[in-house]
C-alpha cells in the first residue's frame, strides 16, 4: 500500500500498482518497476527463434552485395536489412532455408520477366540465367540491369551478380568454381535501372549441376 504523505500533490511512499514511491536525500522519487514478462518457450516461439536465426545469418551474407544497394533505397519506416528479413522469414523452416519459390531477392514496381531457366556446369563452373528480353513493354528499357541470385541448396552458398547483364542481353552468365556436378541449384533474377530508381519483384527456377 502507498502512502500519501503531504497530501494528493505529496509524495508518496510504498507501492501501487507497478510504481514505488520513495525518497532520496529528502527528494520525493516515484520509480515504474518492470513488467513481469512472461516466456513460456512454447513450440511456436521457438520456431519462430529458428527462422530468424536462419534469415539473419543469410542476411549477413547477402547484405552488401544485395541487401544494401536494392532494398535499402526503398525501404520505408524501416531498414532494407529489416524489410528483407520481414519479407523472407517464412521461406526458412527452423534455421534451413528450405521455401525456396516464395524468397524474393528483391521486390519493387519494375516490370521484370514472367519467367526465366537456370542451368549450371560442373566443368565449365558456370551458372547460366537466360530469359526472354521483354524491352519495351510497360516500363522496361534495354538497359535496365540483370541481377542474379543464385543459392546452392547442397553445399549451402550463396552467389550474386548484379550489372553484368543488362535486359536486351537475354543472359547473364556467373563464374561458380565451387559447383559440383548433382549440386541442386535455386535462382533469382530481377532487373533494376542502373540509377536503381527502380527494381523488380524477383522470379525464380531451379536446376541440378551437369557435369
Amino acid at each position: 500500500m502507498g502512502v500519501i504523505n503531504q497530501g494528493i500533490l505529496g509524495g508518496f511512499s510504498g507501492k501501487v500498482a507497478n510504481i514505488v514511491g520513495s525518497s532520496w536525500k529528502g527528494i520525493a522519487v516515484i520509480k515504474s518497476r518492470p513488467l513481469s514478462v512472461a516466456n513460456p518457450n512454447t513450440a511456436a516461439q521457438q520456431a519462430q527463434r529458428n527462422k530468424m536465426t536462419g534469415i539473419v545469418a543469410a542476411s549477413r551474407i547477402l547484405l552488401a552485395a544485395l541487401i544494401s544497394p536494392f532494398w535499402n533505397p526503398f525501404a520505408q519506416r524501416m531498414s532494407g536489412y529489416n524489410m528483407f528479413v520481414r519479407e523472407n522469414i517464412d521461406t526458412f523452416v527452423g534455421t534451413v532455408f528450405t521455401n525456396f519459390s516464395s524468397f524474393f531477392s528483391t521486390r519493387g514496381s519494375l516490370l521484370g520477366v514472367p519467367s526465366f531457366t537456370l542451368s549450371a556446369s560442373a566443368a565449365g563452373n558456370t551458372v547460366t540465367l537466360a530469359w526472354t528480353d521483354n524491352s519495351g513493354t510497360a516500363d522496361a528499357l534495354a538497359t535496365d540491369e540483370a541481377i542474379g541470385v543464385v543459392y546452392n541448396e547442397t553445399q549451402d552458398y550463396w552467389l550474386v551478380d548484379a550489372g553484368s547483364a543488362i535486359r536486351s542481353d537475354a543472359t547473364l552468365s556467373i563464374t561458380d568454381n565451387a559447383v559440383l556436378a548433382g549440386n541442386d541449384m535455386h535462382g533469382y533474377l530481377s532487373f533494376s535501372r542502373p540509377n536503381v530508381s527502380k527494381v523488380s519483384d524477383s522470379v525464380y527456377d531451379d536446376a541440378t549441376a551437369a557435369a
